[in-house]
């Protein structure tokens, strides 16, 4: 399972790494080779001081002599010594550098997944967008996607170069001392083995627990933190702090008990390489029992390869936990890779210099749409919208006019049916270039945290904004007034976490942003349902006055929004009913009228 989901993530991620992560398999061989080598220098300076004669005429003490240009065993010793302490220190370095260059791999691998994830959810369809929760996306970008680098990958890399090291040490001790090295390495691995084997079924299914509790958890600190008016209107903070707590409870036990098996290996390792070095010890004693400066040196050599195995070792079973771990971050990431197809997927940059030719009329003809096959939205709509007309889409909710806007601006496709600008059939791929014409006010307003010119150029980069067209917008959007209060004008920060302005002031911030686009239409999707009689009433008589120059088309439950319209579309369950003036519908559709008294149009 670790094997297939290890190659799976390289196919889906990994296309460009592959090669660096060859390249870390190398480094760690060096590694590996340095540690050997650096532990190897430890059993002839050590012979070399307790017992001299004992190596001057091997190859090596030749070798140090032809160096040190000394026959002094004393120099030779301290020579010794010196090489050893050079190597730890460049090994050392080299370790550093290469846990570095490790981090940056693993962060930038962390970075570009993310940025892959974030590209589809912003340039992939708006009916593939809303197929998935704001909190759901948001637990792939902020937990799955690190977790899975962080506890996956790193640790796979981890886990090669720790066992590398390992082995290259225990190499050393097996050509040194074969026998007792070959008993004491088969108790440590039969020992890890069964340690193992135990700690990582145990850990698998506290962190598949835990991924699924992460997931509900991140969904409620949405729901309290995004509908804070709404709990606070129905009395039910308790309520809602309660239910927070509850899961805080469930992730902190589930966190508690994986921290508490994460800790015990180390512990168990410590206790295997003390037994390794008693069992190890004993084997040396018998063996050189009459030969003191060797047991020194050996037992000298032992203790510097056990100093270095054991926090391999312990980086070595921390690896394989946390991959156990990691696997259900992996597979959930696998999953959602697999879901939204990202490898064929190909973003559109929408933006073109060139600007959509709309100059007589649009049309909707027998336009269908259904979000799930077999249960239509939309059935047989037809109708035309004139340049400079102000057109109502009225109707009782979930009647189908928000989908007829997300048609209008090529959001949604329609299952069947043509859309005709001027005569010509507007295709797909020309919906993104149409769209630049169009300016959209919604229903809920988003204020940024920024001045009022970045947020009403929003979407431009702030060295771009131009400062007269945001003028404009503020002016036609009569807001510029409320503005020019502010000692910074539209430099000012006046809306801090959408407080400090009233309905009215947002619904005219947000028709100021659809107006820096400098749009030929107008699309208001129940932007005015939540204001006052009074500002509903201002904002109207100002969409009248744009409408001289704009063709708007606005949705809304309050009828008195569109009594101003010169053409009003009637749509009853996913069909229109009748399309005229406000008083031609008034007068021929009882049911009309029903929503007139609803209304409270005086």
């Amino acid at each position: 399972m670790f094997i297939e989901n290890f190659r799976k993530f390289i196919d889906y991620f990994g296309e460009k790494r592959k090669l660096k992560f060859c390249g870390f398999i190398i480094l760690s061989l060096i590694a590996g080779f340095l540690e050997f080598i650096g532990i190897a220098l430890i059993y002839p300076f050590i012979i070399l001081i307790v017992r001299p004669e004992a190596i001057i005429n091997t190859a090596l003490y030749q070798h140090l002599t032809f160096l040190t240009h000394s026959s002094n065993t004393t120099m030779n010793a301290l020579a010794l010594g010196a090489l050893a302490l050079c190597l730890f220190i460049f090994k050392n370095i080299y370790m550093i550098y290469f846990y570095f260059l490790q981090s940056k791999f693993i962060n930038n691998w962390k970075r570009d997944i993310s940025n892959k994830f974030m590209q589809y959810y912003i340039f992939s369809s708006y009916k593939d967008s809303i197929k998935s929760s704001q909190s759901d996306k948001s637990y792939v970008l902020t937990t799955l996607c690190p977790q899975a680098l962080n506890i996956f990958i790193f640790r796979i890399i981890a886990l090669i170069t720790n066992t590398i090291i390992v082995s290259m040490i225990i190499t050393l001790i097996l050509i040194k001392f074969p026998a007792a090295a070959l008993v004491t390495i088969t108790f440590i691995i039969l020992s890890m083995l069964i340690q193992n084997k135990f700690f990582k079924k145990k850990m698998f299914k506290i962190n598949r627990q835990m991924n699924k509790e992460n997931r509900i958890f991140n969904d409620i600190k949405y729901t309290n933190i995004e509908n804070l008016k709404e709990i606070k209107i129905l009395s039910a903070e308790q309520e809602f702090y309660e239910t927070y707590c509850d899961q805080s409870e469930k992730i902190n036990y589930y966190q508690c008990m994986a921290e508490y098996y994460s800790s015990i290996p180390p512990y168990i390792i410590e206790i295997l390489i003390v037994a390794a070095m008693i069992i190890l010890g004993a084997f040396l004693s018998l063996g050189n029992i009459n030969n003191q400066p060797v047991m020194i040196a050996s037992f000298s050599l032992v203790a510097a390869a056990i100093f270095r195995i054991a926090p391999a070792l312990n980086r070595i079973q921390t690896a394989i936990i946390n991959i156990s771990n990691g696997r259900t971050f992996v597979k959930a990431l696998l999953l959602e890779y697999e879901k939204c197809n990202i490898k064929d997927f190909k973003p559109v940059y929408t933006k073109d210099k060139n600007k959509f030719g709309f100059t007589k009329k649009i049309e909707f003809r027998n336009i269908n749409f259904e979000y799930k096959e077999g249960k239509p939205v939309l059935k047989n709509i037809s109708f035309e919208i004139n340049k400079g007309d102000f057109v109502g889409i009225i109707g009782l909710s979930g009647a189908g006019k928000s989908t007829i806007a997300d048609i209008l601006m090529g959001l949604l496709p329609p299952s069947s049916g043509e859309i005709f600008v001027d005569g010509n059939k507007l295709n797909p791929e020309e919906f993104a270039k149409f769209r630049q014409i169009i300016g959209y006010v919604p229903q809920e307003i988003k204020v940024l945290n920024k001045s009022f010119k970045e947020n009403v150029a929003w979407g431009v980069k702030p060295e771009e904004i131009d400062i007269d067209r945001v003028t404009r917008a503020l002016y036609d959007a009569k807001l510029y007034d409320f503005v020019k209060q502010f000692e910074n004008n539209i430099d000012a920060v006046p809306f801090i976490g959408s407080t400090g302005a009233s309905l009215g002031q947002k619904q005219r911030l947000a028709i100021a942003r659809a107006l820096y686009k400098e749009p030929e239409i107008l699309i208001f999707d129940e932007a005015t349902s939540a204001l006052d009689v009074k500002t509903e009433h201002e904002i109207t008589d100002m969409l009248t006055e744009l409408g001289h120059d704009k063709t708007i088309v606005a949705i809304a439950h309050r009828l008195s929004t569109l009594k101003s319209c010169n053409k009003l579309i009637y749509i009853k369950e996913g069909e229109i009913v009748d399309i005229g003036t406000f008083e031609e519908l008034s007068s021929s559709h009882a049911d009309f009228e029903n929503l007139i008294k609803l209304s409270t149009i005086k």
